[in-house]
């Protein structure tokens, strides 16, 4: 008759169960905590980051705007010198400053349109890093600044239209390009930096194709581009203007950006 050992083990109570259970269960919402916070930091330093990038990218557009403004102005008034003049001043005596001022109206363009830089920001709208971005403040400034920048393209595109279509095909008929060279001293200076010099070259220019000079075509074609000058600026430049001091100034007090 064989013997059969038996091992008897204690049932562990359910309290016991009840532990391992929290201890996993801690486990994996403590895990939880961890990714959830890992994740929540590497989007708060890429915001940061992205945040520093659009602030330098507006900040030097902001600059650059000023600058062309102030351009911008100088050439209104000369405009405005050259739709008075032509419309009873001598066309075969010039006077000395009748040729920058047409230079100014006609001739200097290239550097007065502000293109504004939006890399940073087509980069947050293609990628979807907006999201970044938690504050609705912050993400409403974006939006106006983003319909600023297409509202200044459109208007430039408009201004350069104008430019091609009407400025030159008059200043080839009737500018002196002679006059041009000494005065850029054949281009060792740029044309800016010589209307800004104020040296008054000893001979003026000449009106070419003087005999088909059409005073009132001259005054029409000066004081609409004129128009377009002012409206430009007035609303268009100003408004993107306001749009990226708003936009500086919500990031700074996010970011805490200097």
């Amino acid at each position: 008759m064989e013997v059969h050992a038996h091992t008897h083990t204690s049932r562990k109570k359910w309290t016991h169960y009840f532990w391992e259970f929290l201890m996993l269960f801690l486990a994996v919402f403590c895990g939880f905590l961890a990714e959830n916070y890992r994740e929540h930091y590497v989007e708060d330093q890429r915001a940061i980051q992205l945040a520093k990038n659009l602030y330098k990218e507006i900040l030097a557009d902001s600059i650059a705007l000023e600058e062309k403004i102030a351009i911008r102005i100088i050439k209104e008034k000369e405009c405005a010198f050259f739709i008075d003049y032509v419309k009873d001043s001598s066309l075969t005596n010039l006077s000395t400053r009748f040729y920058p001022a047409f230079t100014w109206a006609f001739i200097q363009s290239a550097q007065l349109l502000f293109e504004p830089n939006d890399g940073i920001l087509n980069q947050l709208r293609n990628s979807g890093e907006l999201r970044y971005f938690k504050s609705s403040e912050l993400q409403a400034s974006i939006g106006r600044l983003s319909v600023a920048v297409a509202n200044v393209r459109s208007r430039n595109e408009k201004e350069y239209s104008y430019i091609e279509f009407y400025l030159r095909p008059f200043t080839i008929k009737h500018y002196d390009f002679a006059w041009y060279e000494r005065f850029t001293k054949k281009g060792t200076v740029t044309l800016l930096e010589a209307l800004n010099n104020k040296e008054e070259i000893k001979a003026s220019g000449r009106l070419v194709n003087a005999d088909k000079f059409s005073r009132q075509e001259a005054e029409n074609t000066a004081s609409y581009y004129l128009l377009m000058l002012r409206g430009t600026r007035q609303t268009q430049y100003i408004p993107y203007a306001k749009a990226n001091y708003q936009l500086l100034k919500t990031l700074r007090k996010e970011y805490h950006l200097k």
